[in-house]
């Protein structure tokens, strides 16, 4: 099963968008904070619209020989969080 995830993406322009994604918790191999996108909030580089409050985490996941880093909007906690209830709903069926 999937879980939903808000993530920021860098565009070719050096903007960030936000972008609604779905990640396989399987493929998730790390979790952590991610203090720079606070500052970029703070400094205005982000989106408009996110609470001054918000905390990002960056999600590692592996994709065949190579890992992804994403970062999306949300505490290390939150995103855990998700990544179990998902699968605690699988193994009740």
């Amino acid at each position: 099963m999937l879980v939903k995830f808000i993530s920021l993406d860098n565009s070719f322009d050096g903007t960030y968008c936000l972008k609604e994604i779905m990640i396989n918790p399987k493929h998730i191999v790390l979790v952590q904070e991610e203090p720079s996108f606070r500052r970029r909030l703070e400094e205005g580089q982000l989106p408009h619209g996110l609470r001054p409050e918000v905390q990002f985490t960056s999600i590692t996941i592996t994709d065949s020989p190579y890992n992804k880093q994403i970062v999306v909007v949300g505490s290390a906690n939150e995103v855990q969080s998700k990544i179990f209830q998902k699968s605690k709903q699988l193994l009740r069926g």
